[in-house]
């Protein structure tokens, strides 16, 4: 047993070498680190600038055509490269004239693409935020939880250690030993399992904040009491529907869309080209100098299938459009329910829950040490115990998590 107690004893001290924080951070204070240093941020806030340099490009106009055409061979000159006076030379110029408004509804579709970015910055900074949020209290609910069940297991290993001696002189049965070993390695299992659980949170927190060291959140008993302020639904449904950038997403879509119809429309008017020429020898007469103007005749191609299409695609955004609007509306509702249901349990474990839990566990503690109990009766009220701790905390990051829910669905800052 001395063996065991020894590995269990590396392996405790070990997670906690490893899991010992090095950066005490706020709530407020992770989200200021999440802020300047998330790297899918910034990439998407390059993608907007990308859409800056396309709102640019469309406001270019056609640039001009500038041909010239040189004599290579004269024959009867038997002459080279002939462009002097008698020789030949050619040149036009032309340049297109876009009509039917095409270039004012490209620049429009170009800035709506620099809308669409800043929405979609939006909404991943909302998503990125909310997985720092929940992970943030999940690892609040992890710590506390592992440092019980090392306080349980410090407990446990010095009962064993005393029961193994008294066993050894025959005062007490084996069984009893045995007994609390079985307590002790359940709990170590537990402990074992969500310190796998808690490195993976932590992983997660890293790499949102470009940390090189373990978060440490700084929480106390208010900031959850702050959590079951009540809210009303119909204010959160409006809030919802104002500011979710993925609902506001689905919006520019069918923007985009109509704009795109428009654009295929104005595609079927034929744009024009004016050109000026100057040909040495070979028109008419010497130094000729023209002007002309071209244009293509719509005899078979209107684009009438790409007109179609984009008629299509206007009604598809819109559908869309109907459908994330009814999403939105359900994942309010959801979660304002269960905001609400995770405040009713946590006032009513609040209730139950007090220092009397730990009172009542050091005088079970000394009762069983002086015999005046069963091992029976504290294994059993040791595994109450230690199950209404992991409640408590368990109603706790539930209800942190329905909170940071009901921020997320509203794309606001509601707790």
């Amino acid at each position: 047993m001395k063996i065991i107690h020894l590995f269990v004893f590396s392996l405790t001290a070990s997670f906690l070498s490893m899991a010992q924080p090095s950066l005490k951070l706020s709530l407020a204070q992770a989200d200021s680190i999440f802020l300047s240093r998330n790297l899918l941020l910034l990439a998407q806030q390059y993608n907007i600038d990308a859409q800056d340099a396309f709102i640019l490009q469309a406001k270019a106009y056609p640039n001009p055509l500038a041909t010239a055409d040189i004599n290579a061979y004269d024959p009867d000159n038997k002459k080279a490269f002939h462009a002097g006076q008698t020789g030949q030379k050619a040149f036009s110029l032309e340049q297109l004239i876009l009509l039917g408004g095409k270039r004012k509804v490209e620049i429009d579709l170009a800035k709506q693409s620099k809308q669409v970015a800043q929405l979609e910055l939006e909404d991943l900074l909302r998503n990125l935020q909310y997985q720092l949020h929940t992970s943030y209290y999940t690892i609040n609910r992890q710590i506390n939880t592992l440092e019980k069940y090392a306080r349980q297991l410090t407990l446990l290993d010095t009962l064993i250690s005393s029961f193994e001696i008294q066993a050894s002189k025959g005062n007490l049965p084996a069984k009893d030993v045995i007994r609390l070993k079985s307590v002790y390695f359940k709990i170590n299992n537990d402990k074992s399992a969500l310190a796998s659980e808690y490195f993976i949170e932590q992983q997660k927190i890293q790499l949102l904040l470009q940390l090189n060291e373990y978060l440490y959140p700084q929480l106390n008993e208010t900031q959850f009491e702050q959590l079951t302020t009540d809210t009303n639904y119909d204010t959160l449904l409006a809030t919802a529907l104002d500011q979710r950038p993925d609902l506001k997403l689905a919006g520019q879509a069918e923007a985009i869309a109509l704009l795109n119809l428009k654009y295929q429309k104005k595609l079927s008017i034929p744009d024009i080209a004016i050109n000026t020429s100057y040909d040495q020898r070979g028109g008419a007469f010497n130094n000729q100098l023209n002007v002309g103007v071209s244009i293509p005749l719509p005899l078979w191609d209107r684009n009438r299938g790409n007109i179609k299409a984009a008629e299509y695609s206007s009604k598809t955004a819109e559908v869309y459009l109907q459908q994330k609007t009814r999403e939105v509306k359900t994942e309010v509702l959801a979660a304002w329910q269960t905001l609400t249901l995770s405040v009713a349990e946590f006032r009513k474990i609040k209730n139950y829950y007090s220092d009397d839990f730990d009172l009542v566990f050091e005088g079970i503690n000394q009762n069983f040490q002086k015999r005046n109990i069963s091992i029976l009766e504290f294994v059993d009220f040791f595994e109450a115990y230690n199950e209404s701790l992991g409640e408590y905390e368990r109603v706790k990051n539930h209800l942190a998590n329905s909170a940071m829910q009901l921020n997320y669905v509203t794309a606001s800052k509601i707790f």
